[in-house]
This record gives structure tokens, C-alpha cells and sequence, in this order.
């Protein structure tokens, strides 16, 4: 009886340090990603508008080209 006690609460323990611990970097999470939204920003607005041009064909090409290999693959599991 005393051992599932302790068992139990060891257990309540591991799961309140987890809690704790992924809180705490949720919380770190959302206070750096806007952050680091407002410098990636700023490093953006300073572009000029040719590079700012590319860079969004650019970010839209590699979408296309990881969308075309997993095509791809599932095409060739196919078959």
C-alpha cells in the first residue's frame, strides 16, 4: 500500500516538473518568436524592392520544389 502511495505521488511529481518545465518554454517561445518577427522585419523593410522581389520568388520556389519531391515520392510508392 505504501509503495503505490509513493509510486503515485513520484509520479504526480514527474508529471508537475513537466508541466513546469513546458510552460516555461512556451512562455519563453512566445515572448522571443515576436521578437524575432520584428528583427527579421526590420533586416526585410531595409531591402530594396528587386531583392525583396527574388526573395519572395525565391521562398516560393522552395515551396514548390519540396511540394514536387513529395510528389514525387508518393508517385514512385505507388507504383
Amino acid at each position: 500500500m505504501k509503495k503505490t502511495l509513493r509510486e503515485g505521488w513520484q509520479s504526480f511529481l514527474k508529471l508537475a516538473r513537466f508541466l513546469t518545465w513546458y510552460s516555461l518554454l512556451v512562455g519563453i517561445v512566445f515572448y522571443l518568436l515576436p521578437i524575432a518577427g520584428q528583427v527579421v522585419e526590420a533586416q526585410y523593410e531595409t531591402l530594396s524592392s528587386t531583392t525583396r522581389f527574388f526573395s519572395v520568388i525565391g521562398f516560393f520556389a522552395v515551396i514548390v520544389g519540396w511540394h514536387a519531391m513529395n510528389t514525387r515520392d508518393r508517385w514512385r510508392a505507388q507504383a
